[in-house]
Formats: C-alpha cells, structure tokens, sequence
C-alpha cells in the first residue's frame, strides 16, 4: 500500500479522504502535530497517550456513543509505548480491534518509528490503514520553509544569511518554529535579518552528541577530543561549545555546593527544575567525576581562552582544542 506524506495532507486536509484508522510513523513529530491540530480543528478529539492508557481504555472510547459528535474520534501518541504494555492475549486481538473501527469513527495512531517493522501488529495494521510519514525534511526544504515563513511576514534575509540560520537550527521544525518567531519579533522594526541579529536571538538547537561530548569530556575520556572535532565538521561555532561547556560547569557547581551542605540530591536536582530522569542521572554521574576545585579551575581556563580569541586573536578552533587537551588530560 502506497504511503502519503503528510505535508501533503496538511496543505490540503479533509478527514473524510481518511480510513477509519490511520497510522503516522516517522521522525518529524512537529509535522505530526500539525496533522493532529488539523483534525482537532474539524472535530471534538479524545487524546490518549501510550505510556498512560491501556488496551481497555481503548475499547472504551469505540464502544461508546459521540455525545457532541457523529462518531468517536481518537488519536494515540506513543504507540510505541502503547504495545510494550499490552498482554500477549491483548497483542494478539489488537489488530483485529483496530480493523474493525469503521466510520464515524477514526483512531490516528502515532508512531515514533522511523520505519515501521514487518512483524505484528504492524503487519497487519497495513492492511486496512492509511500509512502517513512525517520524516526530517531535506535541508533544501528545511531553508525553503524557513524562507517562506520569514517572507510571508513581510521580511527579507539573502541567501548566505538564510543558510547561516538553517545551520543553527539543525534541521528541527519545533525548534525552528520558537527561534523564528523570536527573530520576527526582535526585528520587528526592520525590513532584513542579518547575520547580527541571529547571533543575537537565536539559541542554536543542540543535539544529542554534544551531551555525549560533556559526558566524555568531564570523564576525561580521550574520545572528547575526537567528538569536539566532529561537532565542529557539523556546524557547531567553538564559541557554542564553551558557552555549552560553562553552562555545565556552572550546574555541576550548584549541584555540588547545595549537596556538600547538605541537601539531599533529588531536592537540589527539583531546586535546579531539573526533572527528566536521564538528565538528572547524567548531572549526579559528572558530579562524581570531576573536583570543585578543578571545575573552578576549567572557569579560569575558559576566560584564558576566550581572551585569546577575543583580545589576542588567536585561532579560535586551536584555543579551544588545547583546552579539551588539558582538561581530558589533568589528574
């Protein structure tokens, strides 16, 4: 069964061209969202998150009559998560459940696969559903959007600046939606961006390897050289990641101080709003690798070598490599 992309159906949406249930899969969540906006718009929708609901939850929804609506309609974010609780017994009579919705009713299920397996229920599910994908775009549509969005509220950015901006972004609508929104307002008494007022506004988008470098970096594991290295080939200015390199520092100061008096370690991570589960975990594990007294000491040793790029122009890529250098280096 041919996929449809779901840009397409957004610029052009209308339910009914929709099976009863459909299926979106792929690694663009911002694009996904827009769909689930698209048909919250047309009617009233039951919102269920996979990690949350059960199998029985979902059975409610469709054995039940729309109060305000001709037909239940339902979409299920995280399917994934979905699955992994169901029982074998549960598993095994989903398919058939889900082939059975007919319309009024309609069950989008979101997935965050970026391809759907050949084994059940997804097998089957292909069977009787609308498949949609919502992948990254190409970075030739990633600038066209960005483009668009900057022309259509009455500004220019030529095409040298235009780039510059897509390569701080990285490529991430749901970024890319909060920083351009941002850049409008800032220029919102001028007719072009410049390269200025992105440097400005604009927060650059970081990825997960920058996380994996810290982690590297304040084990003092060689590997951090070679990925500092890396994330330059990829975009990253050596002024981002010292500025990533001191914010962490600074965290990891706070975190030390506050326990060191005392405070229990999950009271000091809420103190800090630090709430997701691996970041926490990944602040405690740095805290135990690296002294105060050496983190006081990497401060003066970033203000060194910004000094050396700022004052005493000095290569900036080398500054900061004989940074990483001494640090991974240091007993």
């Amino acid at each position: 069964m041919a996929e449809k992309n779901i840009i397409q159906l957004i610029k052009n949406f209308d339910p009914k061209q929709l099976k009863p249930v459909v299926l979106v899969y792929g690694s663009e969540d911002f694009l996904k969202k827009q769909f689930v906006n698209k048909l919250k718009e047309r009617s009233k929708v039951h919102i269920l998150w996979g990690d949350e609901v059960g199998f029985a939850n979902l059975k409610d929804i469709f054995s039940s009559s729309a109060l305000f609506s001709e037909g239940n309609t339902a979409v299920l974010f995280d399917f994934d998560s979905f699955l992994t609780k169901l029982s074998k017994n549960e598993l095994k009579n989903l398919p058939e459940f889900l082939g059975k919705i007919g319309k009024p009713d309609r069950l989008i299920i979101i997935s965050k696969k970026d391809k759907l397996p050949a084994k059940e229920p997804f097998k089957t599910i292909k069977n009787f559903a609308d498949i949609i994908v919502s992948n990254k775009l190409t970075t030739k549509a990633f600038i066209v959007s960005l483009k668009n969005k900057i022309e259509k509220n009455g500004k220019k950015i030529d095409d040298q600046t235009l780039k510059y901006l897509s390569s701080k972004l990285k490529n991430d609508l749901w970024h890319a939606k909060q920083e351009i929104e941002k850049l409008l307002i800032y220029i919102s008494d001028k007719d072009s961006i410049t390269k200025e007022d992105i440097d400005l506004v604009v927060a650059p988008k970081v990825d997960e390897n920058v996380f994996v470098f810290l982690d590297k970096f304040f084990e003092k594991d060689p590997q951090a050289l070679k990925m500092l290295k890396d994330l330059i080939d990829t975009s990253y200015h050596p002024f981002e990641i010292q500025s990533l390199i001191l914010n962490q520092i600074n965290r990891l100061l706070l975190f030390k101080t506050l326990t060191r008096k005392g405070s229990p370690s999950d009271k000091v991570l809420d103190q800090m709003r630090i709430k997701h589960p691996a970041m926490r975990g990944t602040l405690q594990k740095q805290a135990s690798k690296v002294k105060t007294k050496d983190l006081i000491g990497m401060i003066k040793d970033l203000y060194e070598t910004e000094k050396k790029q700022k004052v005493e122009y000095m290569d900036i890529f080398r500054t900061v490599e004989e940074f990483i250098i001494k640090w991974v280096n240091y007993e």
